[in-house]
């Protein structure tokens, strides 16, 4: 593992244990097990690091999501049934990834920069979903992945903050009735 991924494993980590006050440089390094300096060293600033935190928090979900190109789906209800497995499976293994968000957006309300950051992270997540959309024929691809990538964010606050259960099904008959809607 480079060393800018360990220390944005590490960051991920600490927000997601402890939110925002919980992420400096000296935790991080701390957290990684790396000598004083080195997260400041890689990320001169707290913004910085946010923003590399961003980073690999939407690179996670790519590479799940990529998971899912690689089961191609070429229909409507495979994309869906796809993306409700996505969000069934973040209330399990991807809890640490939303827990860490979820903190990012409450620091978000403060820093502007980082919602700045985050809203590039979404807009890629988006763009994702377009050309998925795109690919198996969807009308109005950008405006429905939108959409879908809110509804997704929500299933999954649900499921990882409150503890709800994923309905794979139900959420994939909705995901596919947006998908379909001409």
């Amino acid at each position: 593992m480079e060393r800018r991924e360990l220390l944005c494993t590490a960051a991920v980590s600490l927000l997601a244990a402890g939110g925002p006050r919980a992420l400096t440089h000296r935790a991080v390094d701390r957290a990684a097990g790396v000598p004083l300096g080195s997260t400041s060293n890689l990320f001169r600033t707290r913004q910085s690091l946010v923003s590399a935190v961003v980073d690999s928090l939407v690179q996670a979900d790519h590479h799940r999501l990529g998971r899912l190109e690689g089961e191609s789906p070429r229909t409507a209800e495979g994309l869906a049934t796809a993306l409700a497995h996505f969000v069934s499976a973040a209330g399990t293994t991807g809890q640490e990834y939303a827990r860490a968000r979820q903190a990012l957006l409450v620091h978000a309300s403060d820093a502007p920069s980082s919602a700045a950051a985050l809203a590039e992270g979404r807009s890629r997540l988006i763009a994702w979903g377009t050309d998925a959309l795109r690919s198996i024929g969807a009308t109005r691809p950008e405006e429905k992945s939108a959409l879908i990538v809110g509804m997704v964010d929500g299933m999954i606050g649900a499921t990882v903050f409150m503890d709800l259960p994923v309905g794979e099904s139900a959420l994939a008959s909705a995901i596919t009735a947006i998908i379909s809607d001409p």
